[in-house]
């Protein structure tokens, strides 16, 4: 078990590299639908950047779940107020500064209320979020994280009821959109596409890999080969639907992507990167990609701001100026707060180690 276990703590470069690029994707398709100049051809293909969000799910999925099961593996069971513990004060810092940063901006434009529901996570299922819109993908991360832990916690030995209880606890989601969608029309955004229960395919499924990787060994080895086949099809059930009604990919492409994703994980995550995976330069947008993610909606608004100030710069100057603000701003909120974050969390909750 110790030794699966260190493969699962083991930095990686590709996982580095689908976390920049699901930052990238993110950033690009935000800062191309916020364009002064609508380009209509180009988002036809940048919209898809919307589903980087399905892989930081993914993503954190496995690396928590890393932690989670290693524990597991290590003393037997888990210290779950230790784990929330860390959890929290490894995200909420950097959320609270992100929320306060984006509720002054939308005060001071329209002296808009705070809302309380923010400080709670539960804006993910308000019908309409009023600011600081990419929260709702750090709601799921954190009710997923309070209450997983808890489901586990019922004493659950065998690997196949775990396995069958991932199984079950994904199939929700896509259920839950059908029954939401059965007038044949994909709902408008709104909870019915950022409500926990809706959206939660990517971390169930990285997490359960984690228990794989640790606890079932046979069965990884089989996903490995199987991995290649079934994101095939995966991966080819979301390009078809995307030549069907819209209402298919919030049934089933969501799905079939988070399912496409994770067997990428299985595939990448214990090969040996390459050059380009693990530069410098891919190393720094990873490890500062949750940053950039809380900021970067602001130094969007920030760039039209003074586009629409100065009025010589071409609309074109958007981009250099938009690019420049969110790397800056991403690289000096990693330093000033998410990095402090992250060492006042080691200081107070150390790992544990006995």
């Amino acid at each position: 078990m110790i030794a699966a276990t260190s493969r699962v703590l083991k930095r990686n470069s590709y996982l580095d590299f689908l976390r920049a690029w699901a930052v990238v994707l993110v950033v690009a398709y935000h800062v191309i639908q916020m364009c002064p100049q609508p380009l209509l051809g180009l988002m036809k293909f940048a919209r898809y950047g919307q589903y980087g969000v399905d892989l930081f799910f993914v993503l954190s999925g496995w690396l928590i779940g890393g932690l989670y099961w290693n524990e597991k593996a290590r003393f037997g069971n888990v210290k779950i107020v230790k784990f929330w513990l860390r959890r929290w004060l490894r995200t909420i810092p950097p959320y609270w500064a992100a929320l306060t940063l984006s509720w002054l901006a939308v005060f001071i434009h329209s002296r808009k209320p705070f809302d309380y529901g923010y400080l709670a996570f539960i804006q993910n299922y308000y019908s309409e979020i009023p600011y600081f819109l990419v929260s709702w993908s750090l709601c799921i991360e954190e009710h997923f994280y309070l209450f997983l832990p808890l489901l586990l916690a019922l004493k659950v030995q065998s690997g196949k009821a775990v396995s069958g209880i991932f199984a079950l606890l994904v199939m929700i989601a896509p259920v839950s959109r059908w029954m939401l969608s059965l007038d044949g029309l994909e709902p408008v955004f709104g909870f019915e596409h950022t409500a926990t229960h809706l959206r939660m395919e990517g971390l169930l499924l990285g997490f359960w890999l984690a228990h794989e990787l640790v606890f079932a060994p046979q069965r990884w080895g089989c996903l490995k080969a199987l991995a290649p086949w079934i994101g095939a099809v995966a991966f080819g059930v979301f390009i078809a639907v995307q030549y069907m009604d819209s209402v298919w990919m919030y049934r089933v492409g969501l799905t079939a992507l988070s399912l496409g994703l994770a067997m990428l994980l299985v595939a990448l995550v214990e090969r040996k990167a390459g050059r380009f995976a693990s530069s410098r330069l891919v190393n720094g947008v990873a490890q500062a990609s949750f940053s950039i993610y809380l900021v970067h909606p602001l130094m969007i608004h920030a760039a039209r701001g003074l586009l629409g100030r100065f009025s010589w710069i071409p609309w074109w100057g958007y981009f250099p100026v938009v690019f420049g603000l969110i790397m800056g701003a991403g690289a000096l909120f990693y330093f000033c707060v998410e990095r402090t974050s992250i060492l006042l969390r080691d200081g107070w909750v150390p790992r544990r180690i006995s």
